[in-house]
């Protein structure tokens, strides 16, 4: 991410400098995160307009948007441990104190006693210091000052627990038309996949810690219950992989089984669509009233695809964090500036994919298996038409759920290009698939 626009930081003054109560307690101004590279189709939802678009907004009346990582500005004094009623640093606050919690640079600790007084730029080219992987060994950085480091996800970590948990409150901006910030997107699904990998998993191994969690006594002392519960959403957001494993399994069983999975195919109907509708809604808010078909499609394809890759495994880690098998592992995703065409012409890169691709791929052929199946199943048997009308919901369902994987589908069996699913994870796939449908049928 890089600044996009010098007004941005004006923006940002007027929520800073704003003396409407309750004064002087706006730690940060978030900026929605915009990206130069974004496809005009965007396949893997790399806009994240349902966050920057419609949740952000809906949280900036809740105690302000969580801290989204880059695109803000914040409140030096919030950052290094104040509260909005209680400085950092007392005035008689000792030097060998201030350089026990921030470090041993003297302009450092000169500024902090001054923070009215702006440094020279000799001064500020004294600081390179600060750059230095030891300055902040036996100091206060990371725990009591600055960002928080217990964390994969520092800024969903440190945005509840140094600021709103204390106290502060947040605003979001989005000016138009001049983007503030400008970033770059993965433009290959591997990478796409890690990142979320590893936001779920971090989020969801805060949810559940009994110290940090949004839901913990100790937060919701200065946090409101609200806001507290909005953060637990996010917190918990990789659990949406256990309901989309089922639906990825129960029906193709059910159906194979001859068991109606829905008593109430009219009802199960209108469930079904009430959702897609609220998705459709929110698309078109964001969009300021345009019906915007593609995006619709792009992201309900990308939340299964989502939910039973990166969620699903962000559930694993996160569980063997807890159970203390391992420590989370920071995988970086790469953003170099490699050849996207793929991206931009709306076509699946599966590069580099790997394990984490696995599960999706074996569950699209495991579901259109069980499509040709049960179908020639239902066909085949003596049940009445009445009969066959109970199953039509999770048929319809299945049938669904396959369009959304037909990129999957089409990468393992009908491209040849070097971007296709790796033969590798398609003859596991299918034989994975192979075995779960022999004990479904048996």
């Amino acid at each position: 991410m890089a600044c996009n626009s010098r007004a941005s930081a004006l923006d940002a003054m007027c929520f800073l400098l704003d003396r409407r109560p309750p004064p002087d307690s706006l730690a940060f101004v978030q900026f929605p995160q915009l990206f130069h590279n974004l496809s005009h189709k965007d396949i893997y939802a790399n806009e994240l307009r349902y966050i920057f678009g419609t949740r952000w907004f809906g949280l900036d009346g809740v105690r302000g948007p969580p801290l989204s990582g880059s695109g803000f500005y914040v409140r030096r004094d919030a950052l290094y441990g104040a509260t909005p009623t209680a400085d950092f640093m007392p005035d008689a606050t000792a030097v060998a104190e201030l350089k026990t919690r921030f470090g041993h640079s003297d302009r450092l600790v000169a500024s902090l006693r001054s923070p009215g007084v702006p440094p020279e730029a000799e001064a500020m080219m004294s600081l390179a210091a600060l750059a230095s992987c030891a300055y902040e060994a036996g100091t206060a950085w990371g725990a009591g000052v600055g960002f928080m480091y217990q964390s994969v996800v520092e800024d969903y970590f440190t945005g509840f627990q140094r600021f709103f948990a204390r106290g502060w409150t947040s605003a979001y901006c989005y000016p138009e038309p001049r983007p503030a910030f400008l970033g770059s997107v993965p433009t290959n699904l591997n990478d796409v996949l890690v990142q979320n990998k590893r936001w779920m998993s971090g989020m969801l191994a805060v949810g559940v810690s009994r110290r940090h969690s949004p839901l913990a006594c100790r937060p919701l002392l200065r946090a409101s219950l609200l806001q507290a519960m909005a953060y637990a959403y996010f917190g918990f957001a990789a659990l949406c992989a256990v309901p989309v494993l089922c639906y990825a399994t129960l029906p193709q069983l059910c159906l194979l089984r001859g068991v109606p999975l829905f008593p109430c195919p009219a009802a199960t109907a209108a469930a079904f669509a009430s959702s897609l509708l609220q998705h459709m809604a929110e698309v078109c808010v964001s969009r300021r009233g345009r019906l915007d078909l593609r995006t619709w499609w792009n992201e309900q394809r990308f939340w299964v695809l989502n939910a039973l890759t990166a969620q699903l495994f962000g559930c694993v880690s996160a569980a063997q964090e807890l159970l203390g098998a391992r420590a989370l592992d920071f995988d970086l995703t790469s953003k170099a500036a490699v050849d996207g065409s793929l991206y931009q012409d709306g076509v699946f890169d599966f590069t580099g994919c790997s394990a984490l691709l696995l599960p999706a791929t074996t569950l699209s052929v495991l579901n259109a298996a069980a499509i040709v199946a049960g179908t020639w199943k239902m066909s085949s048997s003596s049940s009445s038409s009445s009969g066959g009308f109970h199953f039509a919901p999770q048929l319809f369902l299945m049938c669904y759920g396959a369009a959304l994987s037909y990129p999957l589908l089409e990468g393992m069996f009908l491209r040849r290009d070097p971007a296709r699913v790796p033969p590798r994870i398609t003859a596991l796939s299918v034989a994975l698939a192979a075995v779960l449908l022999a004990a479904m049928l048996g």
